[in-house]
């Protein structure tokens, strides 16, 4: 089976295998391991129905992993835009599409790689953000650097510790290492 038709037939049957757990679950009713009291009433620690809460899981789980794919392509898309942009100059208030400062290069690849508007400004940009650690960091999430509590910068995360970003004036657009441990995480939802 090519790559191509495999990739096609991948999130259908994904879709069909887990709304069959579910089903044999459902079906199945309550597991041996719940038993009544003396009253013949289920105890109140036990869900009356313990097998509608392994089907929701279930399918949770598998939505879950299609929303992680989805932003996954999606923050590829966005470190694309921006690494096409690697080399062009820095100006403070450009938004491109040859000249940027930091957070116009941060709204161009968003506008341009999902048709997301950003705010242009750092602090504006992380108000639009859900947080997230360092450790959930994917490329194309956004890097807010801070300093005595405000946001000074925004760059585009690279993956493995590294950025692309528009620094300052006089210089141009790179992908360069993370120099600070003062930066939070942003995700674009």
């Amino acid at each position: 089976m090519s790559p191509l038709i495999r990739g096609l037939l991948r999130p259908a049957l994904n879709t069909m295998v887990a709304g069959a757990i579910a089903t044999v679950v459902l079906l199945s009713g309550p597991s041996p391991e719940v038993s009544t009291t003396s009253t013949g009433s289920t105890p109140s620690h036990a869900a009356a129905a313990p097998g509608v809460s392994l089907a929701a899981a279930v399918v949770t789980t598998h939505r879950r992993h299609h929303w992680s794919a989805f932003l996954a392509r999606r923050g590829e898309r966005v470190l694309r835009a921006a690494e096409r942009q690697i080399g062009d100059r820095y100006a403070y208030g450009g938004s491109g599409p040859s000249a940027f400062d930091c957070s116009g290069l941060t709204a161009y690849a968003y506008r341009v790689a999902t048709g997301k508007h950003l705010p242009h400004n750092a602090a504006a940009q992380q108000s639009h953000t859900h947080r997230i650690s360092a450790r959930w960091a994917r490329p194309g999430d956004l890097v807010f650097f801070h300093a005595g509590g405000n946001v000074y910068h925004v760059a585009i995360y690279a993956g493995h510790h590294m950025i692309v970003h528009a620094p300052y004036p006089g210089q141009h657009v790179k992908r360069e290492r993370i120099w600070t441990s003062a930066v939070t995480y942003g995700r674009v939802i």
